[in-house]
């Protein structure tokens, strides 16, 4: 059977790899085939969903490693995301492992030897691990050992406090109380995200943010942009208005053939696509901590909205094909000027 199966690295964020080692049986005669046969089993509420992942034995008596955690994202993956606070979802799992092989007499044995990770589950599932959306840069896991533990959701800085007006909602996820584990995920619980209402004016605190709200009357000078971060956790941020407006509306002509008269002729049709605008914005002034988070984890995001008149609109943020950094020569504070490109059509204004 199989000897053994350790967690050698991971978090409780599916993002990264989540990896065991697993020492597979050993035989007296050199199987025809020998793989390792992992399942990873997750419980949804007492019904169970299987994603088999296969590693072969390439050498008899030495030890194979795996990563799950393409597993984990693909049960977590279908999650839809919203502009408004939500709690989270998690995938509550434990690790199968058997062998499978092939004799010299061509007859193949499978589950041979089980071996669970945590434990063999037991009925109330209070043993599985869990594991939720969202990944570590990899700067951070090059500084951690082989696996770290998450408290915070936001890698926003705070050597300057972020601009909100009064009247704003202001979103933020707050962190875990203690550092969590995978190895002790089983009583994890989800993150949370949640509103304040920004009701005065000056600098304030929210949560571990520090922020500064302006006036209401500067509302109309501004944008409100939510976006789901690294983490997997809805963040918000406030931007002065679009600088231009733009649209590049596409058309194709093509000619309408019909049996022509004196006094009727074939006609030239035209079908137009793209009408959606893109926005150009520019941010405030910021320091270079601040520069590196609005490139690295506001315009990495896959899920963002703008609020136009009350509705939030989804759309997509982009850079330009190359963005300057930093540049010793200019001692200006830094500026980054990104698109916004909504994602319906027609005027959001008419």
């Amino acid at each position: 059977m199989a000897k053994n199966i350790l967690l050698t690295s991971g978090s409780i964020l599916a993002g990264n790899p989540v990896t065991f080692t697993i020492s597979p049986s050993t035989f007296e005669n050199t199987p025809s085939f020998h793989r390792v046969v992992v399942e990873v089993v997750f419980d949804n509420d007492g019904s169970y969903d299987v994603i088999q992942l296969n590693e072969p034995v390439t050498k008899e008596g030495t030890d194979v490693s795996l990563d799950v955690s393409s597993a984990l994202r693909a049960a977590l993956d279908s999650y839809e995301y919203a502009p408004e606070p939500a709690t989270y979802p998690f995938v509550s799992w434990y690790v199968h492992a058997y062998d499978e092989f092939m004799d010299s007499n061509g007859e193949i044995h499978t589950n041979v030897g089980e071996v669970f990770y945590p434990q063999k589950p037991d009925n109330t599932g209070n043993t599985n691990l869990r594991s939720i959306a969202g990944a570590f840069s990899d700067m951070v896991r090059l500084q951690s050992g082989p696996s770290k533990g998450v408290i915070s959701f936001t890698r926003k800085p705070n050597t300057l406090p972020q601009p909100v007006v009064v009247g704003d909602t202001f979103i933020y996820t707050p962190p875990y109380e203690t550092e969590q584990l995978l190895s002790n995920s089983p009583t994890l619980v989800p993150p949370t995200s949640v509103s304040k209402e920004i009701t005065q004016e000056g600098l304030q605190t929210v949560g571990t943010h520090q922020l500064y709200a302006q006036p209401a009357t500067e509302a109309s000078n501004r944008y409100t942009i939510r976006f789901i971060n690294l983490f997997g956790v809805l963040e918000s941020v406030s931007l002065p208005k679009a600088s231009s407006r733009k649209m590049a509306l596409t058309t194709q002509s093509y000619i309408v053939a019909k049996q022509e008269t004196f006094n009727s002729f074939s006609r030239a049709l035209v079908t137009k696509q793209n009408d959606q605008e893109t926005w150009n914005l520019t941010t405030d002034p910021l320091d270079e901590n601040w520069l590196d988070w609005y490139l690295h984890e506001f315009a990495m995001s896959k899920h963002a909205w703008i609020l136009v008149n009350g509705i939030w609109i989804p759309c997509t943020i982009l850079l330009e094909d190359e963005t300057t950094i930093k540049d010793d020569t200019n001692t200006n504070m830094y500026a980054l000027s990104f698109k916004v490109v909504i994602d319906i059509n027609g005027s959001l204004l008419l």
